[in-house]
């Protein structure tokens, strides 16, 4: 009996040594080209390991399921559906580690050092689902914009119609000497567009096409709080605001007169 604890006692300490020679390589490794977008990335955990793409614009894509052993000190990686081995050892800073073969991945050249990712090892499995459900989500917020604007143009095309009464181009009567130089132009056609310049050089600052309502007899234009609302003139002339803190009204373009005329588009908005 003494014999065999004795027996045991060998066999346990043999077994612990062997373990503590064999390194453990679990982590995540990746390579990435300068020029490429992407990276590929060795996830290890125990004796399974997988390779993915990581790639900026198109996201995770398992490339290879591996095996897992060492020999020698080296890491032989094994791939499960093929005869494809890559072999690695461990870089001299003990983190990264030194693809022996990766032509055979492809990659320019052998000698390749793969740089340690302190995030992994990962769960690929979950990175995969996460990324479904966010394309999901993403997929889901474009058809919403896009019924969105869909509503929003049935909208505007059903308001356009009642823009009569306001056609016209429509130029800012300019308060301070600060102001910008801004042009509305209302049609039915082309509905409401707003453009402003600097007023001395009349380089472009904005353009916009903001939302628009006519509410009874007035023009609504913008939304949310920030709306403005217009009456119009009984000559047709003029707009001016009748819901701002501030006198604001715009002048009616000579319908005969280009507004591109800088000379007549300043006599327009004033120089106060």
């Amino acid at each position: 009996m003494r014999t065999l604890f004795k027996f045991a006692s060998v066999a346990i300490a043999g077994a612990v040594i062997t373990g503590c020679g064999g390194e453990d390589f679990t982590g995540a490794y990746r390579y990435q080209e300068q020029s490429s977008k992407g990276a590929m990335v060795l996830n290890i955990h125990g004796d399974e390991a997988e390779i993915f793409a990581d790639i900026v614009a198109s996201g995770i894509k398992p490339v290879g399921k591996l095996k897992v052993s060492q020999k020698d000190g080296k890491l032989l990686l094994d791939d499960k559906n093929s005869s494809l081995r890559l072999v690695m050892k461990r870089n001299v800073d003990e983190r990264s580690l030194v693809c022996l073969n990766c032509r055979v991945l492809g990659l320019r050249a052998d000698g390749l050092v793969w740089s340690y990712d302190q995030k992994g090892p990962y769960d690929l499995d979950q990175l995969l689902k996460e990324q479904v459900r966010k394309r999901e989500e993403a997929l889901n917020a474009e058809l919403e914009k896009m019924q969105k604007e869909a509503l929003e143009k049935g909208r505007r095309d059903i308001e356009a119609r009642k823009l009569t009464s306001f056609e016209g181009d429509w130029v800012y009567q300019r308060a301070t000497k600060y102001d910008p130089l801004t042009i509305m132009s209302i049609w039915r056609s082309k509905q409401v567009r707003i453009w402003s310049f600097r007023y001395e050089t009349m380089d472009r600052l904005s353009y916009e096409l903001p939302s628009f309502e006519v509410v009874e007899a007035s023009l609504k234009v913008g939304e949310g709080p920030i709306a403005k609302l217009y009456s119009l003139s009984s000559d047709k002339q003029m707009l001016t605001c009748i819901n701002c803190e501030k006198p604001i009204a715009w002048i009616k373009a000579d319908p005969k007169k280009d507004l591109s005329d800088r000379n007549y588009a300043r006599k327009m908005a004033g120089n106060p």
